[in-house]
């Protein structure tokens, strides 16, 4: 799809659901990565929780200002929070009483249901017109869940 600018000249365009977004350029990149790192910060007052520190450090350097390297990035950070979600939900599991214990162990299957459809919609062939940085929007996506599934099952602890 192609818009015109005020000076005339055209720029290239993607529509994503009900927005048209321009193609993105190194200095959109630029900013996308910066987005992404602050979002993946915690409260300024509390030290960034490792995990989203390596994502952070990840990010920073060179090859991870690519698309490709965003998505490898943020991939690793996906593989890394995945485990924490595992030991949470072991953990967890370990401390609550028979009925919670069917109750959360539903909740969680559910759950993992519901982001392997996730993973077979974001995969579907709607991407197709949607350039590279939909891969880093997905991507970032999954990762944003694993994160909240993690602070979910936490309200479960005992801690």
């Amino acid at each position: 799809m192609e818009n015109s600018r005020l000076d005339g000249s055209d720029v290239s365009t993607t529509t994503l659901g009900s927005f048209t977004l321009p193609e993105p350029t190194p200095v959109m990149m630029r900013a996308l990565l910066l987005s992404f790192s602050l979002l993946s910060l915690p409260a300024l007052a509390a030290d960034p929780d490792p995990l989203d520190a390596a994502l952070d450090a990840c990010l920073a350097k060179p090859e991870g200002a690519s698309t490709p390297g965003m998505v490898e990035c943020t991939t690793e950070a996906i593989r890394e929070w995945d485990k924490r979600l595992n030991k949470v939900y072991q953990q967890v599991m370990a401390g609550l009483d028979p009925k919670s214990r069917e109750l959360v162990r539903a909740s969680q299957r559910r759950w993992v249901a519901l982001r392997e459809a996730e993973h077979e919609a974001m995969g579907g062939p709607w991407r197709q017109d949607r350039g590279t940085i939909i891969r880093v929007l997905t991507a970032n996506a999954d990762l944003s869940a694993i994160k909240e599934r993690v602070q979910e099952l936490q309200l479960y602890g005992s801690d």
